[in-house]
């Protein structure tokens, strides 16, 4: 069984409840920073929805063309690439911030909540820590393809590496609220054990 973490910002002691957990934190807080990060967020996810739109026109147009009117259309593989590696990598952070990211849980399920916390924990770290590994290497990406454009369209493959960076970025900081977060409810735990 699968049991989702409380989104982002959510106490540890809520389930998470999708759309409505995140919405009651946007919606209870006070202060121009939390409404700004609620304007942010939500502009990541009308970002992350027009590249999966762009990404099943571009994708219908490479099938139509391709079966209907027996034609290729040379960009459409490209762009559809590009469009899928943006939603993965934003998707990722947005996934994190609802506390829905995909998890096996069947050991997990097992263990008490004090223990589970723990391993939360380890497994946010190590999720981090990958992460800061693939930015460092995306940074070193861009440089070395800052003057190398894709075949088809006019776009720097550096600009794809910087999305991966951006998303991941996002995602790092997600998980090390995250980690913060879970330290102060087992401090709270702990205490009253």
């Amino acid at each position: 069984m699968r049991h989702a973490r409380p989104a982002t910002g959510v106490p540890s002691t809520e389930r998470f409840r999708g759309d409505r957990a995140v919405a009651s934190i946007e919606q209870g807080s006070s202060g121009f920073p939390n409404r700004l990060a609620g304007y942010f967020w939500r502009f990541v996810e009308v970002v992350m929805t027009l590249a999966f739109i762009a990404m099943l026109v571009v994708m219908f147009i490479q099938v139509a063309s391709r079966y209907a009117l027996g034609i290729g259309v040379p960009w459409t593989d490209e762009t559809s690439r590009f469009l899928f590696i943006a939603e993965i990598f934003l998707g990722a952070a947005i996934a994190q911030r609802y506390g829905a990211q995909i998890r096996i849980t069947v050991l997990l399920d097992l263990l008490s909540a004090r223990v589970r916390r723990w391993f939360d924990i380890l497994g946010d770290v190590l999720t981090a820590a990958i992460a800061i590994l693939v930015v460092v290497g995306a940074f070193e990406m861009m440089g070395r393809t800052q003057n190398v454009s894709a075949s088809t369209i006019p776009v720097s493959f550096a600009n794809l590496y910087l999305i991966q960076a951006v998303g991941l970025i996002m995602l790092i900081a997600l998980l090390l609220k995250d980690i913060a977060d879970a330290f102060r409810g087992a401090g709270q735990t702990d205490s009253m054990s």
